[in-house]
């Protein structure tokens, strides 16, 4: 029996025409002309030559070890791989079952020279290839500073202008994401509340589906929705013939394209700003109602405590259960500097939670306590370090749009924007994180203070919850020994 293998890729078809028809036509005639019948075809139609991982591939394999196959025709070394490398390991493989490999387009026998002229073959269609994958990647990066996008990605709130490349606000569903926002920032919705409120509402998706957790999330964390769209951030890594793996792509080398904004700036961050606070507040799968859960920082180190419970067994009777605040370094591995977990001890919740409660009432009947407690600093001006940011803010956008306006008048070359925008959007990303923490802390500054009356009068858990997440101060605990310390900052 004697075997042709013919492969086809997408990008092969489009580019040069090797058409399955073609191959197996050639490869036939190749046979015939030596001689050679009784002739078993192995197409893979859509594989990339740059795994082995085929399933013709792997059956052609399969019946060469077995004896069945004597003579293997392929129309050119690339067919069976674009990597020099499994050429070599195919090649000799078939070889070494006593089969005899021939290619349609030239006479590659095992002598020294033969071997020679295939791996030259072999290595200049993987040369080729690489040039390809680099003229493309160059190209999309070209259109991406002409402020183009490369790719429609069908983002819910836009369609799709195909003449520019470019999205645009599809009315209907911008007023779905404006309302997502509403009851995000307004209401203190998290995705998936919002999500079930949307499908109450009869609110469907570009499927005409209820739109999903993850799309709601979506919509809520990306920069596109205020107009500040980013190209390049990620990039897609093939590991096999049908596996994948996404990678990030270091800021700097991410490419801005400004689109038209659904929302405004200062609603995408107060939604951050919401995100958060949710997600520190999530009560998950709380079993026990914590007092201070999500409002607690170690004095120590400076991070969040965590919220736990520890069982400990008894000789008589069931098992009695423990309730502690501890540094969250000391819980999790994650959060250790430098793998050392803070030396803050554990504290027991219902002493603290006593303690804490006690303080505040003190302070509410009486302002003698205040300087005790709570540690502040009054002479900080957040607005002004805030509008002193913005401003460079504003300067740094407007050099970026005059360096991307030069690039499409062919003043710079695109080695020099490339340059000049990762050192713009590196200072923009600094710019903007300090801006969004400096906000944080001013809101929790000015934020009203809970009266006295709500302090003396609130009896129930839920009551006494409310009233601390009102609170415009940050808790502080630290245990070092047998007893523990807190204290109040604004």
């Amino acid at each position: 029996m004697n075997a042709l293998y013919v492969r086809v890729s997408t990008d092969d078809q489009a580019r040069k025409g090797y058409s399955l028809k073609d191959q197996i036509a050639a490869c036939r005639n190749h046979l015939l002309a030596i001689d050679h019948t009784g002739i078993k075809e192995y197409v893979d139609d859509g594989y990339s030559g740059e795994y082995l991982e085929r399933p013709a591939l792997d059956k052609l394999r399969n019946d060469l070890q077995n004896g069945i196959i004597k003579i293997v025709a392929i129309y050119d070394p690339d067919r069976l791989s674009r990597n020099l490398t499994n050429q070599l390991i195919i090649a000799e493989e078939i070889e070494k079952t006593g089969a005899k490999i021939t290619f349609v387009t030239g006479d590659y026998d095992s002598s020294p020279e033969g071997r020679l002229f295939f791996s030259m073959k072999g290595a200049i269609s993987a040369y080729e290839k690489s040039k390809i994958r680099e003229r493309t990647s160059r190209g999309r990066r070209a259109k991406a500073h002409q402020g183009k996008i490369i790719s429609n990605a069908h983002p819910f709130g836009y369609d799709w202008d195909k003449k520019n490349s470019m999205y645009v606000i599809n009315e209907e569903e911008s007023k779905t994401i404006q309302f997502i926002y509403h009851l995000c920032i307004h209401q203190g919705y998290g995705s998936r509340r919002i999500s079930l409120e949307l499908a109450r509402l009869g609110i469907v998706g570009k499927n005409n589906r209820p739109l999903s957790i993850c799309t709601v999330s979506r919509i809520l964390t990306k920069e596109m929705y205020y107009g500040q769209h980013y190209l390049f951030k990620q990039r897609t890594c093939k590991t096999g013939q049908n596996s994948r793996e996404v990678k990030d792509n270091p800021p700097e080398s991410w490419i801005p394209v400004i689109i038209p904004a659904i929302v405004t700036r200062e609603m995408w961050e107060s939604a951050q700003l919401q995100i958060q606070q949710n997600k520190k507040l999530a009560t998950r799968n709380n079993k026990h109602n914590y007092l201070l859960r999500g409002l607690l920082h170690c004095a120590l180190c400076g991070r969040s405590m965590t919220a736990y419970s520890r069982p400990a067994k008894r000789k008589n009777g069931s098992d009695k259960i423990y309730y502690y605040y501890s540094c969250i370094s000391k819980e999790s591995n994650t959060y250790t500097a430098n793998g050392t977990s803070c030396q803050c001890r554990r504290i027991p919740v219902e002493d603290l939670e006593q303690a804490v409660w006690q303080c505040l009432v003190t302070l509410a009947t009486s302002k003698d306590h205040l300087q005790e407690y709570i540690r502040t600093n009054a002479n900080i001006s957040y607005s002004e370090q805030i509008t002193n940011l913005h401003t460079r803010q504003i300067k740094l956008q407007k050099k970026k749009n005059n360096t991307l306006r030069w690039y499409q008048e062919n003043l710079i070359d695109s080695e020099t924007v490339e340059r000049e925008l990762r050192n713009l959007n590196k200072e923009l990303a600094t710019i903007r994180l300090d801006i969004s923490e400096l906000t944080t802390i001013q809101e929790k500054t000015n934020q009203l203070a809970t009266s006295p009356t709500d302090l003396i009068t609130v009896k129930t858990f839920a009551e006494k919850r409310n009233v601390l997440l009102k609170l415009s101060y940050r808790i502080f605990a630290v245990r070092l020994n047998d007893s523990f310390e807190f204290y109040l900052e604004k």
